[in-house]
């Protein structure tokens, strides 16, 4: 399935894409500390459309995860975050209240975390944490219902024997059955917006196809849109159709993930690719982007990426703004006919 053109095009205005299920114009969120302030997401603008998969890849340390629990609402003081637009389904998630966005948060929007066995609940068992969601979002009348939804869940997402594991504690499941668990929380009010934060961390590679099978299998008959954020790019090459490359706080490319992995705009996007080994050359060097990310509370003027860049020129010493290079796809560089060559 093709994402619409609109939602990969960046705007120089704050008017959403027609038809975004998620519009973020301008998004900044800062963190002050002893060093300084830390600029964690600088300006990011992207849109999500109605039951599409976007890719988010970078670094770590790049902004993948705070971008998301910016939008979510989940940054807690001292971090601030601004945003000239940030909508959701036409409401105004800058404007509602801590208790709105609790209600819309879990309801309409879920989050699965990196590490499901820290992010579940130790003192829990596995089915109270499912039925707290359904019952804070009145999805269910009461407890008993509750309990069996959450038993339908643990079924739907693959857990054998649920009625019998609905009571048992997060420790006494497998890493891969755990993450199964936190889809399942995200998935109790059936949302419209599943964000994937690194769902296969720490999961071997059979048990996460699986996982990612599961999540499209769930995407498909829910027809609810995916943020898929991640470091493998090999995932966002099977599971996305469309591609968001962060690095130090900002969107430096955007575009069909097909058409950006087989033709990067972007000097940083291309050395993610080259830092990859080959299976039509296995025996070929694997080549590491040379320096270091840089810090986030001393940033450099210009492109954040010129110090470890091999097109590097005078002029990248200059703000660069994220611009189009062809159809649907844009990247922050001064350089791209360099790379188009």
């Amino acid at each position: 399935m093709s994402a619409p053109a609109a939602a990969s095009m960046p705007l120089d205005d704050a008017v959403p894409a027609p038809g975004a299920l998620l519009s973020v114009r301008d998004l900044r969120t800062v963190f002050p500390t002893r060093r300084g302030i830390v600029q964690a997401v600088d300006g990011v603008d992207l849109d999500v459309m109605p039951g599409e998969a976007l890719g988010v890849v970078g670094e770590s340390g790049s902004g993948k995860s705070v971008t998301f629990l910016s939008v979510l609402g989940l940054i807690r003081p001292p971090g601030t975050v601004t945003a000239e637009t940030l909508r959701f389904e036409g409401f105004d998630l800058m404007r509602l209240s801590a208790t709105e966005r609790r209600r819309l948060r879990g309801r309409a929007m879920a989050l699965t975390m990196q590490d499901a066995l820290s992010a579940l609940n130790p003192a829990f068992t596995v089915g109270t944490q499912i039925m707290e969601g359904l019952l804070t979002h009145g999805i269910v009348a009461n407890a008993r219902a509750a309990r069996e939804e959450a038993v339908a869940l643990m079924g739907r997402v693959g857990i054998p024997s649920a009625a019998a594991r609905v009571d048992e504690y997060p420790h006494q499941f497998s890493g891969g059955m755990r993450q199964r668990i936190m889809i399942a929380i995200a998935l109790a009010a059936r949302p419209r917006l599943l964000i994937a934060d690194e769902p296969t961390t720490a999961l071997d590679v059979t048990i996460r196809a699986q996982v990612l099978d599961l999540i499209d299998d769930l995407r498909q008959s829910e027809g609810m849109a995916l943020v898929l954020i991640t470091h493998d790019l090999g995932v966002v090459a099977e599971r996305t159709e469309r591609l968001a490359v962060m690095y130090a706080g900002q969107i430096v490319e955007t575009g069909p993930t097909a058409a950006v992995l087989a033709a990067p705009r972007h000097p940083y996007t291309r050395g993610l690719l080259a830092s990859l080994p080959r299976l039509d050359a296995p025996d070929s060097p694997i080549q590491a982007i040379p320096g270091q990310v840089p810090d986030l509370t001393r940033l450099p003027p210009g492109c954040r990426f010129r110090e470890r860049c091999p097109l590097a020129v005078a002029a990248c010493a200059e703000p660069v703004l994220l611009a189009p290079v062809g159809p649907d796809r844009a990247a922050r560089c001064i350089r791209t006919e360099a790379l188009a060559s």
